[in-house]
């Protein structure tokens, strides 16, 4: 059975004082917890939210324990005191952590890295829902709230084990163009060597099936008559010879099928066919994504 990780009761520090967190710090509080060189005080029935604190705080204190404020003194190390305020935010106001659109992915993350190391079900549950948000599984329901964090996503993803958002995460960094000041611009330097092999090829996979498509739009199983089939390619070429996102062919594949534009209104005849070849399209790149990143 695996080993439950338990904070540890540490001496007093012997350089230098802690200071009391501005917003957790209750007077009726009956534990400390200190972070880096931070001090909460709060309640021990909020910390039950934990599987790894309801068994620790069943066992007695020893006696040579720190207390701080007349409360015992629970140490961490390799924690931040952003990812433990999220925490008790969370802890003590569920109803407004949950339900907060201005959830950033520094707070998903750090949510998601206390919840994960100190087995906070329904906290992890919630920050891997955030994440899946941006980072969908189906990738059709992916949309520009994917590109910030891409990078960071995918390390995350890897850390914490949330693989379920690595296709989304891979793609959307792949889409963007690293040189020009975005997101990608950092990448390099967060993700594994490993992941950025991942992205370098994967992109070269998607270079490589974008040109399929504009070389041989219909293929042998589908047939056009000859002003729809040139329309169709010529537009092809237009659209995603030149675009900053050429690689992000799910979304114009997915805008074509629900919103079909003027200029590619197929005749009667090839109505059907014209909207057989984007779906399948679609569904050959959702199937080959994954795999183009080597996920």
């Amino acid at each position: 059975m695996k080993r439950r990780r338990r904070p540890v009761y540490e001496p007093p520090s012997a350089n230098g004082s802690h200071s009391q967190h501005d917003r957790f710090w209750f007077s009726d509080g009956n534990i400390v917890l200190r972070v880096e060189q931070t001090c909460f005080k709060i309640h021990r029935n909020k910390l039950m939210y934990s599987i790894v604190f309801a068994d620790m705080l069943e066992l007695p204190q020893p006696q040579d324990a720190e207390n701080v404020d007349g409360c015992p003194l629970v140490a961490f190390s390799g924690d931040s005191v952003a990812d433990w305020t999220v925490t008790l935010s969370w802890m003590y106001n569920r109803r407004w952590v949950c339900y907060s659109r201005s959830a950033t992915f520094s707070i998903i993350a750090g949510a998601l890295r206390i919840s994960t190391k100190y087995e906070i079900s329904d906290l992890r549950s919630w920050s891997k829902q955030q994440l899946l948000s941006r980072w969908p599984t189906n990738l059709l329901e992916m949309n520009s709230n994917a590109f910030p964090n891409a990078a960071e996503a995918i390390a995350l993803a890897r850390q914490l084990d949330v693989p379920e958002i690595l296709p989304a995460a891979f793609y959307a960094l792949s889409v963007q163009r690293w040189g020009g000041g975005g997101d990608g611009g950092n990448s390099h330097r967060i993700l594994s060597p490993e992941d950025l092999r991942r992205v370098i090829v994967g992109r070269e996979e998607l270079e490589q099936h974008l040109v399929a498509i504009l070389t041989c739009p219909i293929g042998e199983s589908f047939t056009l008559c000859r002003e729809c089939e040139t329309v169709f390619q010529k537009w092809l070429v237009s659209r995603f010879l030149h675009s900053p996102y050429r690689s992000w062919l799910l979304r114009e594949l997915k805008d074509i099928l629900q919103e079909p534009r003027t200029e590619l209104s197929p005749c009667s005849f090839c109505l059907s066919t014209f909207r057989q070849v984007v779906a399948k399209f679609i569904d050959e790149l959702l199937h080959a994504i994954p795999r183009y990143f080597r996920l």
